[in-house]
Order: C-alpha cells, then structure tokens, then sequence
C-alpha cells in the first residue's frame, strides 16, 4: 500500500454514503492515490474451471489435498486452502469440479483461519444484505453456493466460526458490491492469461460511484491494484469511480447499478436527458426530421427537443426490441454490420449506446481485416471507414470519461494508426502532396503521443500494457518516417525552385 495514502486521502462516513474517501489535499492528473494488495482473489462467478494457483486453464488435480483443479504449469495453490481440502476427508474428489462456483466464498471464509485482521476488514465491508434479500441473485447463490457448501459436513465450521446460509449470502454479497476485475495475470512463465478473475481491495471499494470518474484503476499481474487520479482533484473533493460502463446508456447504466450496487445514481450525467449532449439514450422524432426525443423521467415521456413531440412509449419499445435484436444476433462482418448501424441510426440515432455497440464491433472487425493484408494492399475504404469511427468514439469519449481514460488512449491509438496507413496509401496514389502527408503525419504523432500518455499507467502485463510499448515502438517509426518525408518536402521544393530558375531562364533566352 501506498505510504503517503493517508495524506492524500481520509476515509469518512454518512448516512447516505456509507464510507466514502475525500482529498485531503489537492491531487494532480496522473497522480498515484493508492497501491493495494487484494485481500482476496478468486475466480468470477460461473467462470470456467480454472487452476486454484495461477486461474488459468486447470488440467489436473492437486497431488496433496487431491481435488483441487491445477493446471500443468502449477504444482501447489494456496496452502491454507489445500489444507483445508486435504482434511475434507468426506469431500467428493470432483466436489471443486462440479461446484465451482464457491472457491470464492470460500476462500473469504478461510480468511478468519489464516488472517483475523482481514476476515474482519472484509466483514465489514458493504454487501447491501437485506435489499438482496429473497432477490432472483439471492436464490441463484443459494442454489449455487449456500446449498452445495451447507450439505457438505466439512464446511459447516472453520475452526470455531459457525457457517450459515445468511454468512454465506453476506459474502457472496461483499464479492458482488466490491470485487475489482484483475486483467493481465501471467502463469508461471510470465505469459498473460485469458482468464476471469476479480479481487477483493477494501480501500479502493470505498470509492462513491459517479458516471464521470475522477481516477483511473490499474491492476497487474501479480494482481496489485494502483488507483491514480484521472483528472485533477481538489481538496475536499470526493474520489469517484464510474462502476458501470461509460458507453451504457442512461437506462443501462441506471439498471446495473441497481441490480448490482443497490442505489440510484444521480450525477450530472444521469440527471441530463441528452447525456450532456452526447444523446447516448436519445430516440429519432418521428414528426420532425432532425428533432431528438429524450426522457423526461418526471413525466415520463419521451418529448422531442426541438417540436415537443412525444414518442408513443409502445413505439419506444419496440424499436428499442428491434435493435437489441439487430445487434445481438448480427455476425461479426462489416457488411451487416455496416446494415445494421444504417438502420438504427434512423429510428434511434447515430450517437445511441446500442448503435455504438455496433459501431465498436465494426471497429474491431476492421481493424482485424487491416492485420490480415500485406500494409500496401489494405483497402483504403476499410482504413477510411475505421478513422471515421475512432473520431467519432472520439468525440463522445473526451466528453464522457475526460482526463486520463483507458477507452481515450486505445480509441486514439486505433485513429493513428488507421490515420498513417490512410495517408500513405493516399500519397502513393497521388491524392495528397507531400505537405498534406507531413501534416497528417505530424497529427498522427500528436495522437500516438497523447494515447501513450494515457495507457501508460497501465502494467505490462495486461493487455494495455502491452499496447502501450507497442505505441513507444511504434512512435519512434513515425517519427523517423516523418523526418524522411520532411527531406521529401525539402527535395520537392528545391526541385520546384530549380525547375522555376529555369522556366525564368528559357523565358529570357526566348526574348
């Protein structure tokens, strides 16, 4: 943990927030708030079947307790844990296998064997217990993990902590209020793996909810947590985490939070129906041609912004249907892709979450059609097509997530590199000048040095990471590329000065 985190921040308590965390001091862009341990990692709930060491794939069982999954590369897990199953003399060897879903819980439990001072740090965590109460996710863990570990004599009692059904639930529900989902653990060789793992971080799960955060969280390998400061933050101020997804909509995000976190979030961007103008959850008017219908949850109605027409909420349904429809069962080719976008963006509109979410598939599909061609022979209508889309993503992601943003440092990313490839086949082809080249390059180089700057607070073992020194490899190509089309320029020029002498020169011979 971060030794200077108690003058950079204090924790407070309300009524209304629970424990919260406020500046103690004013803190920069950049600047590293936390670094914090997990006081518990495991797997996500119903992730496959993975290895108790490293989660990555399992492939066998561990040879001491003999019903733990491992994989090839790990020959031990956590021996507390392994103890535990060890002396599970009763447990069924394909118990884990079967019921995987409560390594997790378990492992919060087995916390009070091992280390007392976090068990009680991670009780006293938030879990919303009686707003989950009799709730669909209350049964599915009571079928999935209270049942199966309750009917097992072995974990009814860790030493002399009495397990129930209600502590059971009020872990699970811990999990579900605070996990932080760890990208870019490695295996034993240091390769990343692809697995679903989240993290117990009981500081940084103090942060308040607000649709535009202020700080930024990165988790490496080894699942250590850093929690830096997106934008400046004055003292006084209140450290925030967007705990939803920046491209959801109005309606979406407002959905998971209550499901998952159990409030109403009432920022600036969810109290403004145009989503501070960027209309990600705003309709089509049918009665005008460029009026935007957005929701007026007081009334509520879906009233246009510029005739005052109301969209039949029957209407709003279905082309809402239609469009989920459209984009969930839509293959991943550009072509119907490309149909779908044009077809939604007439009833709902271009900048809506759902058409987004098509256009972010489109975005990877061309990107993915660009890496498969040899440089000179992509079609020059994909890397148009996909720089179109990254200013576009652009645009909507400066103002919704600002300052230092994973999504901003990778769309930009994409827009250099989709930008360079499009203005050198455009230059080969004779469509710009050399001037034009060098300025569109030079923009390039403010865009890769600007996604640099944003992705490299990531680690290196995740998949950012591994981005970010890519862009450093790559920043420096451009730049001699830029320094070899400005001798171009100097060459070009002095040939025009010289071809100029010239005609100046036969013009005075002739007279």
């Amino acid at each position: 943990m971060a030794n200077n985190f108690e003058d950079i921040c204090e924790i407070r308590k309300s009524d209304q927030l629970g424990r919260f965390l406020v500046a103690n001091r004013d803190i920069k862009p950049g600047e590293l708030i936390l670094a914090e341990d997990p006081i518990v990692v495991g797997p996500y709930w119903d992730a496959d079947i993975s290895c108790l060491g490293c989660l990555g794939p399992a492939s066998r069982t561990c040879r001491v307790c003999l019903k733990g999954p491992l994989c090839r590369d790990c020959s031990r897990h956590d021996p507390v844990e392994c103890s535990f199953y060890e002396q599970a003399s009763k447990l069924n060897k394909n118990f884990l296998f079967d019921h995987f879903n409560i390594i997790t819980p378990l492992r919060c439990l087995l916390l009070y064997r091992s280390d007392r001072d976090k068990y009680n740090e991670m009780m006293a965590m938030e879990s919303h217990f009686e707003s989950r109460r009799d709730t669909e996710i209350w049964h599915i863990h009571n079928q999935y993990v209270v049942e199966p570990m309750l009917n097992e004599k072995d974990f009814q009692q860790i030493d002399d902590l009495t397990v129930t059904g209600e502590l059971l639930q009020r872990i699970c529900g811990i999990l579900d209020v605070n996990t932080f989902e760890i990208r870019g653990n490695m295996d034993s060789q240091g390769v990343q793996m692809n697995n679903l793992a989240r993290g117990l971080y009981p500081k940084t799960s103090l942060m308040t909810h607000n649709c535009q955060t202020n700080t930024l969280i990165a988790v490496d390998g080894m699942s250590k947590l850093r929690l830096y400061s997106s934008i400046g933050i004055k003292a006084g101020e209140l450290l925030y985490y967007n705990y939803t997804r920046v491209l959801f909509s109005t309606f979406e995000r407002q959905t998971h939070l209550r499901k998952g976190k159990y409030f109403i979030c009432n920022c600036a961007r969810c109290s403004d129906p145009t989503e501070l103008g960027t209309h990600l959850s705003s309709l089509k008017c049918t009665a005008c041609d460029d009026g935007l219908c957005v929701f007026h949850p007081e009334t509520p109605k879906w009233e246009c912004l510029t005739c005052g027409h109301q969209l039949p909420r029957e209407y709003v349904n279905q082309i809402m249907c239609e469009a989920r429809d459209d984009i969930s069962s839509c293959a991943l080719d550009s072509r119907n892709l490309e149909k779908v976008i044009g077809k939604h963006s007439k009833t709902l509109n271009p900048h809506h979450s759902l058409v987004l979410e098509a256009k972010q598939s489109l975005a990877g599909e061309l990107r993915n059609m660009c890496m498969s061609y040899d440089i000179h022979n992509v079609p020059r209508q994909a890397l148009k097509r996909k720089l179109e889309l990254c200013e576009e993503m652009l645009q909507i992601l400066r103002v919704l997530d600002p300052g230092v943003s994973r999504l901003t440092g990778i769309a930009l990313y994409e827009y250099h590199a989709a930008l360079v490839d499009l203005s050198r086949r455009n230059h080969d082809i004779g469509e710009i000048k050399t001037p034009e080249l060098l300025e569109r390059l030079k923009l390039s180089e403010a865009a890769l040095k600007e996604a640099i700057g944003m992705l490299v607070f990531e680690h290196r073992t995740t998949p950012e990471g591994q981005l970010t020194k890519k862009a450093m490899c790559e920043l420096k190509e451009l730049r001699e590329y830029i320094q070899k089309v400005q001798a171009m320029e100097e060459d070009e020029r002095t040939d025009r000065q010289v071809r100029g002498k010239c005609n100046i020169n036969a013009g005075k011979c002739k007279k």
